[in-house]
């Protein structure tokens, strides 16, 4: 092989090397962001309301177009829960929801990488905080309001009434007091009948003398 062929085929070879070493180095780079975590995490089950719902990419998202990353929550019973705008602090995007309901909860999200390249997933928690402080609660409020059972007697018991004199009764006590009259008017009678007898007598007996 002459040596202008073999200088060719060598600064061939050495442009083809280049060429697939920037290939490799520019595939990561190009390659699309992809979710990290999220909070509360797939597949948890939380006893007490977070409030809101994370998730955070590998890289920061583009957040230039708005209304292009969004975050959905809904509960058991198929209302959303999610609220307000998504807040986003770096490769983190956060939405809050009023968890409220027990059961699982499906989060669907979508995110625009940061070479805007539109990404989505969905994942699910199970929240089961209501249930557990429910009864607890209606305990409390059932030991504070109801009355303890002397305090329920002692109000149930109706006040004595006071004493009302039957009528049969106020009838022989009025029998009484006028019984009592009319011996005291006789008796009256009689010493008045025995003064005139006595009266009378002395003076017949004077007139005989």
């Amino acid at each position: 092989m002459s040596f202008p062929i073999r200088r060719v085929l060598t600064s061939g070879a050495a442009a083809a090397a280049l060429a697939l070493g920037l290939l490799a180095g520019a595939a990561p780079a190009q390659a699309h962001d992809a979710l990290a975590s999220t909070s509360p995490a797939a597949g948890e089950t939380v006893t007490a309301n977070p409030g809101k719902v994370s998730i955070t990419l590998t890289n920061a998202p583009d957040t230039g177009l708005p209304g292009s990353n969004i975050i959905t929550v809904t509960a058991p019973d198929g209302h959303v829960v999610s609220e307000g705008d998504i807040a986003v602090d770096g490769a983190t995007l956060s939405i809050n929801a009023a968890i409220d309901h027990d059961g699982e909860h499906t989060v669907e999200w979508r995110a625009v990488s940061a070479d805007g390249h539109p990404i989505d997933g969905t994942f699910t928690f199970t929240y089961a905080g209501a249930g557990s402080h429910g009864p607890e609660e209606t305990s409390t409020a059932a030991a504070t309001t109801e009355p303890s059972p002397t305090s329920a007697v002692t109000s149930a018991a109706p006040s004595p009434a006071p004493a009302t004199e039957s009528p049969a009764a106020a009838s022989a006590t009025s029998g009484q007091d006028n019984t009592g009259l009319f011996i005291g008017i006789g008796a009256l009678l009689l010493l008045l009948v025995a003064a005139g007898a006595y009266f009378i007598g002395r003076r017949a007996k004077g007139g005989t003398e």
